[in-house]
């Protein structure tokens, strides 16, 4: 049996649209799907189509006609995928939302958008590090950040507290400077 698990990003997101997971194990006969996503949602934002891209690179935008639950995970059923056996074809295949589908307010932003930006520690010259990945370890959501000059990886706990200001046209945010969380040690 497939599992759900194990779900990899894509090597390349198509301009204008956000990866929003991949095509998990069918559900039923009538061509459902299973979601395989990072954070292991439940919940459907209500997107009308996302684009699905094959293996071989081949994309077409699939039309959902509904999202639901079953057995603590999130179903899509497309009418474009018609049969089991068309959904067997699919898995793993990579999904994406356009970003302009996505509704964002003034103090949200899109996880996707902030892996890749530049960390600067507020009173520390010069640029901390990069965004590699945010991560939901349950109480809330936290950066990964490779530092500069160094294998290292660090987490920091992506809270208004400790976030100063993100710049997203400028791909920055500036944080606290907590040394427990930077340096692995109180100051």
């Amino acid at each position: 049996m497939k599992s759900n698990h194990g779900t990899q990003p894509p090597s390349r997101i198509p301009e204008g649209y956000l990866w929003l997971g991949q095509v998990g194990r069918p559900h039923g006969v009538r061509g459902a799907f299973f979601l395989k996503t990072e954070d292991h949602r439940t919940d459907w934002p209500g997107y009308s189509q996302i684009l699905l891209m094959e293996s071989d690179g081949q994309t077409r935008i699939l039309k959902v006609q509904k999202a639901y639950v079953s057995g603590g995970k999130l179903a899509l059923q497309s009418e474009n995928v018609n049969g089991r056996e068309a959904c067997e074809r699919i898995y793993n295949a990579h999904l994406f939302v356009a970003r302009g589908d996505i509704e964002t307010n003034e103090d949200e932003y899109i996880v996707g958008e902030l892996v890749g930006c530049q960390v600067e520690v507020e009173g520390r010259p010069g640029i901390f590090g990069t965004v590699l990945a945010v991560h939901n370890f349950g109480a809330q959501e936290t950066l990964e950040i490779a530092k500069n000059g160094s294998q290292e990886t660090i987490f920091y706990p992506f809270l208004n507290d400790y976030i100063l200001t993100i710049e997203e046209s400028r791909k920055l945010i500036i944080v606290k400077d907590e040394s427990v969380f930077l340096d692995g040690h109180e100051s």
